[in-house]
């Protein structure tokens, strides 16, 4: 038998807005490295994560999108420079 947790429906939209914000950063950097990082790029994120659950989800994308800039590291202009740094 599968663990189920029980969420509210303003915690699953939020889990869904940081979802949505990272996977659009990742598919930003696939398709269009320049925009990954921009403050355009991060648009195309909170758009994304409001159109999918609303404010809820755009507070959990705004968490994504500061909290996890971790996601960015290996995209972008400054890509072949983190990954030189990080192969020392």
């Amino acid at each position: 038998m599968a663990f189920k947790l029980k969420t509210g429906k303003t915690i699953n939209k939020v889990l869904a807005g940081m979802g949505v914000a990272t996977v659009a950063s990742i598919a930003i950097g696939a398709v269009a490295p320049q925009l990954a990082g921009t403050n355009m790029g991060r648009a195309i994120e909170g758009i994304g994560a409001y159109a999918v659950g609303g404010v809820e989800s755009l507070a959990g994308a705004a968490a994504a999108m500061f909290l996890g800039q971790g996601t960015r590291a290996f995209t972008g202009p400054s890509a072949m420079v983190n990954v030189e740094t990080e192969s020392l």
